[in-house]
């Protein structure tokens, strides 16, 4: 069987196997490649109709690890998928400010470390406007999957929600 390669990063569910992808795997290895921030990760199988069985519930994977699991799955019929679903950790304010000017992506920051507190896929909230980090270029220039909705004020406190990225190789 070939290795498969997946990046997973933010909140969402994610399929990793569909069903009928007619793959045979003997182990799955989830690498929390973030530099600050814990993995939470459920890992599950889901039948068509009689729902799911989980591989992994709620497990934290630290900062820099990899967890290696296991386990035997053929997914040949149309019956099994292979699912994977991130979750955020404990929300925390960030260092100095962001001035959100205009409706656009940008998060300019002033005296904040993006590049040591952010992670692609984290959500921020400035002025009670919550937004994915798409891309971070320095400690004080970001971008945000979604626009903003106008200027919104000097947000002295923005908090994130952070939501470490995982990679899953599936051999």
């Amino acid at each position: 069987m070939a290795t498969l390669y997946h990046n997973i990063s933010g909140e969402l569910t994610q399929e990793l196997l569909a069903p009928g992808d007619n793959v045979k795997l003997s182990s799955i290895s989830l690498s929390n490649t973030d530099s600050t921030h814990l993995g939470i990760v459920d890992l599950y199988i889901e039948k068509k109709l009689t729902g799911k069985f989980y591989l992994m519930k709620g497990v934290e994977i630290p900062v820099k690890t990899t967890l290696v699991h296991d386990f035997t799955m053929d997914n040949s019929t149309e019956e099994f998928g292979l699912y994977i679903k991130l979750t955020k950790t404990t929300t925390f304010t960030l260092t100095g400010s962001i001035d959100v000017t205009g409706a656009n992506t940008s998060v300019p920051g002033s005296g904040t470390a993006f590049l040591t507190e952010l992670s692609v896929g984290d959500e921020i909230v400035v002025t009670g406007e919550t937004r994915i980090v798409n891309a971070i270029t320095s400690d004080t220039a970001a971008t945000v999957s979604k626009a903003w909705t106008s200027d919104l004020a000097n947000d002295t406190s923005p908090d994130c929600n952070p939501v470490a990225p995982i990679d899953v190789i599936i051999s």
